[in-house]
């Protein structure tokens, strides 16, 4: 006599959707956060002098990449940095922040550009004089961040600089840390993983960079900036 068992199938969602769907893919969320005043307060006041941070690492008339598009006014000010006589382009995986920015820009900026790309593998015949990598390592996930990192390394020519801006750890004495802490377990899955090493750790071939290490709002972010050297002759 043959015993007839029923399996029980354990039933897996078709999507899972990636953790930053419900903020890059829904207008109505994007919109309201792409606001400066928002953009201050969900940074604690600190986005103008990360902002600054990076303006002051960039000359005029600059061939400049950015790694993702942010919200506020973080474009606009390099932008304008930059001027009339150099270019900028933004690159970033999401097509409707993509669409958002042109949209706000068009007609404000002749030398920007943006271009639906991955970070990790965008290339270019050309080097340029800086990369940006404004809040972006946060969201990838490990070995993500590694790729790119070296991929931003690879875009610069000789005495060119990658600009890192992140978040990073506050310290165990910073009282903020906890509340930071209990937003990234909710909302920004990865981000932690930015606080458990140095940035310079990612690039495999470190020492053909300077390393230049800046932080800000009692060491909740920082600026790191890498210089390409100029090989010996």
């Amino acid at each position: 006599m043959t015993e007839n068992k029923t399996a029980t199938y354990v039933k897996l969602p078709v999507v899972i959707k990636p953790p930053y769907d419900w903020l890059y893919n829904n207008k109505p969320v994007y919109d309201f956060c792409d606001n400066q005043m928002f953009v201050d307060f969900i940074t604690l006041g600190a986005c103008r002098t990360l902002s600054n941070a990076v303006v002051r690492e960039i000359a005029p008339r600059s061939r400049v990449l950015q790694m993702g598009a942010t919200f506020g006014s973080q474009i606009e000010d390099t932008a304008y940095k930059i001027g009339n006589y150099g270019t900028y382009k933004v690159i970033d995986t999401n097509s409707r922040q993509i669409k958002r920015c042109e949209n706000k820009y068009m007609y404000l900026f002749p030398q920007l550009s943006f271009e639906k790309a991955d970070a990790t593998r965008y290339k270019s015949d050309e080097k340029y004089d800086a990369v940006i990598c404004y809040n972006l390592l946060h969201e990838l996930p490990p070995i993500s961040k590694t790729r790119a990192v070296n991929n931003a390394l690879n875009l610069i020519k000789t005495r060119g600089k990658v600009i890192f801006i992140e978040y990073n750890d506050p310290g165990k004495w910073n009282p903020l840390r906890y509340f930071l802490k209990m937003f990234n377990r909710l909302y920004q899955p990865f981000a932690e993983k930015i606080w458990e090493r140095d940035i310079a750790t990612y690039a495999e071939n470190r020492s053909r960079f300077f390393w230049r290490k800046t932080l800000y709002y009692k060491g909740m972010y920082q600026k790191v900036v890498a210089i390409k050297k100029a090989l010996p002759e």
